[in-house]
């Protein structure tokens, strides 16, 4: 590590992949993930986004919109949980999609947690706390 790193680039270590088509959406889910001490990866379409999934390391978590351009969400959260690297990584779906049906179809492909937009942004920050923090202590 660089001597002259700073104490919040040093923090900024953990990584959250944001996957959200929506420009304002993102910079707040950016923003809010940035203040909380993540380096925030930023996908707005689910095509780029699969690419990223086979190319890249798994983050500490996703934030995941299931409303997407090319490849929707529910698709990327099934090659998530197939993927040998990515599998564990826990995903917080982010999502207008407020029906008991496509909340019940996100759990069951293996969504860690499901918010609905207009999201609160203390709760959500404090549900990827909870999952980060058990990825932390294992």
């Amino acid at each position: 590590m660089d001597a002259t790193a700073t104490l919040r680039e040093v923090e900024a270590i953990r990584t959250a992949l944001l996957i959200e088509d929506n420009a304002d959406v993102a910079y707040l889910l950016r923003y809010m993930l940035q203040r909380d001490g993540f380096a925030v990866i930023t996908q707005t379409n689910g095509r780029d986004a699969q690419r990223y999934i086979a190319e890249s390391p798994p983050p500490e978590i996703v934030l995941l919109d299931l409303m997407l351009p090319y490849i929707d969400g529910f698709e990327l959260l099934t090659g998530i949980r197939e993927s040998k690297t990515w599998c564990d990584v826990p995903v917080v779906v982010v999502s207008g999609k407020v029906t008991e049906r496509d909340i019940v179809r996100a759990i069951e492909l293996g969504a860690n947690d499901y918010v609905t937009k207009p999201y609160k942004p203390l709760e959500l920050s404090a549900r990827i706390a909870r999952w980060t923090r058990r990825t932390e202590n294992g």
